[in-house]
C-alpha cells in the first residue's frame, strides 16, 4: 500500500504556527486588559477611601489645608480614572482585534485540515479500489486457467 502525503502540508504547518502566534497575542492582550481593569478598580478603591477620609475629617473637624489636600488627592484619582478608562477601552479594542485575528487564523487552518481529510479519504478509497481490482484480476486469472 502506498503512503499518503498531503500536498499542502507545509501550508498547513504554517497556518498552525500562525494560529499559535495569534493565541499568544490573544493571551497577552487578555492579560493587559485584566491588568488595566485591575488598575482601574484600584483607582476607584483609592478614590472611595479618600472620600471616606474626607467625610471623617469633615465630621471630626480639621483645617482647610488638610481638606484641600484631600480634595487635590481626589482630583488626582479622578484624572487617573479618566486616563485608565481610556487605556481600558484601548485594551478592550486590542483584545477584540486579537480575538478576531485568532478566529480568522483558526478558520484558515480548519479549511486546510478539512481538505487534508477529504484528500485522505479519497486516497483510501483509491487504494481500496486498486486492491479490489488486483483481487478481481487474480480471481479472473485463476478461473481463466481452469
Amino acid at each position: 500500500m502506498a503512503t499518503y502525503k498531503f500536498k499542502f502540508q507545509k501550508v498547513l504547518d504554517y497556518r498552525k504556527s500562525i494560529e499559535e502566534q495569534k493565541k499568544l497575542v490573544l493571551s497577552k492582550s487578555l492579560k493587559k486588559y485584566f491588568d488595566e481593569k485591575k488598575a482601574l478598580e484600584s483607582l476607584y478603591s483609592s478614590l472611595y477611601k479618600s472620600n471616606e477620609i474626607l467625610q471623617q475629617q469633615a465630621i471630626n473637624g480639621t483645617t482647610i489645608a488638610e481638606l484641600r489636600n484631600i480634595h487635590e488627592e481626589q482630583e488626582f484619582y479622578r484624572e487617573g480614572i479618566k486616563q485608565k478608562n481610556i487605556e481600558v477601552a484601548k485594551a478592550e479594542e486590542e483584545l477584540k482585534r486579537s480575538r478576531n485575528d485568532l478566529i480568522k487564523a483558526m478558520k484558515n487552518k480548519k479549511i486546510l485540515e478539512k481538505l487534508n481529510e477529504i484528500q485522505y479519504d479519497q486516497f483510501l478509497y483509491n487504494e481500496k479500489q486498486k486492491f479490489e481490482k488486483q483481487i478481481d484480476e487474480l480471481t479472473a486469472f485463476k478461473y481463466s486457467k481452469k
